[in-house]
């Protein structure tokens, strides 16, 4: 009996495997996406422009939603047009090497330093050109692609400034240049359809102007949107005419 168990189990599965097979032969041209997922992103080290002073800016980790219109050659190769959100709440703001900077407004216990408030949040447009492993009978194939675009930086945040009693405040944003790294597994589950399993590695600039109520001016603060990791499950669905 557990041999014919085994038995059945290696037919479903061959079976399943070639239904994904045959699923993954779907058609040239247009297509359409949507994503969600993971962002992680390391601390931006931001330089002020009047002191000089270098600020890390710590960004926890959230939620990303991209969608994406595209365009299959051949089985191979693919053009998108891809346009995507990564959040970004604050969680602190210190010197390199030192205590924490930036404070809460409303401090729990006098002398307390606690995270501000606030949110750096990103909105991407980029082009990407990406690459399919492997034949269309495969029910399971990696891609990896490239992307090169703009990058919106928002930052909104209020504080206090640890060494005086100033307010500090940053409410700008800037469009930068920004490139990405694609990496993934596309399973098909249709004659058009597939799940896309994405890995996104984003660098790029930002800049954003602060004022200080109390304290010394901080004035522009120019650092990197780099080091930028999301992980995404999507559905992509071909708009394409099939195959004569």
């Amino acid at each position: 009996m557990h041999m014919k168990n085994m038995i059945l189990a290696s037919s479903a599965a061959a079976a399943l495997a070639l239904s994904a097979g045959a699923a993954s032969a779907e058609p040239d041209g247009w297509y359409g996406a949507i994503d969600a997922g993971y962002h992680i992103i390391d601390d931006i080290n931001a330089e002020s422009s009047t002191t000089g002073a270098h600020w890390n800016y710590e960004v926890n980790d959230g939620w990303a939603a991209f969608a994406r219109l595209g365009y299959r050659f051949n089985p191979n190769w693919r053009v998108e047009l891809e346009g995507g959100y990564r959040s970004g709440d604050i969680g602190t703001v210190r010197a390199p090497g030192s205590a924490q900077d930036l404070c809460n407004l409303t401090p729990a216990a006098p002398g307390g330093c606690y995270s501000p408030e606030g949110d750096i949040e990103s909105a991407t447009l980029m082009a990407n050109v990406l690459y399919d492993f492997g034949w269309e009978a495969w029910g399971v194939r990696p891609f990896v692609g490239l992307g090169a675009g703009v990058n919106r930086v928002n930052v909104d945040t209020v504080g206090r400034l640890r060494s005086t009693t100033g307010t500090f405040t940053a409410d700008d944003d800037s469009v930068n240049f920004a490139a990405q790294a694609i990496a993934g597994l596309a399973w098909a589950v249709g004659d058009r359809a597939n799940i896309d399993l994405t890995y996104r590695y984003l660098t790029g600039d930002a800049s954003w102007e602060s004022n200080t109520v109390g304290g010394p001016s901080y004035g522009e603060w120019d650092g990197d949107y780099d080091q930028s990791h999301t992980v995404t499950l999507g559905l992509r669905y071909s708009f394409g005419a099939e195959d004569a």
